[in-house]
């Protein structure tokens, strides 16, 4: 019985060192990777689609919605020297 107990041990021993160095490494790059994965704005959108969004839900005024239109219209794209 003495045997098969440290046998028992030493077979699956390993595996849960392993879990106890690599659970902690793991937990922290999620963490990380979400933290910094929701701060990120979204890029599928134009400034344009944005400035709509803002101008529908009652933000910014008529007025201030057709001056910054017109601006983002006047405006080369980017890359566009």
């Amino acid at each position: 019985m003495y045997g098969f107990d440290h046998g028992v041990w030493m077979m699956g021993g390993w595996v849960v060192m392993l879990a106890f160095w690599l659970l902690p490494f793991v937990l922290l790059f999620v963490a990380i990777k979400g933290f910094f994965g929701r701060s990120k704005p979204s890029t599928d959108q134009s400034a344009l689609e944005i400035l709509e969004k803002v101008y529908a839900s009652g933000k910014i005024s008529r007025e201030e919605f057709l001056r910054k239109r017109d601006d983002l219209q006047a405006r080369p794209p980017a890359g566009v020297p």
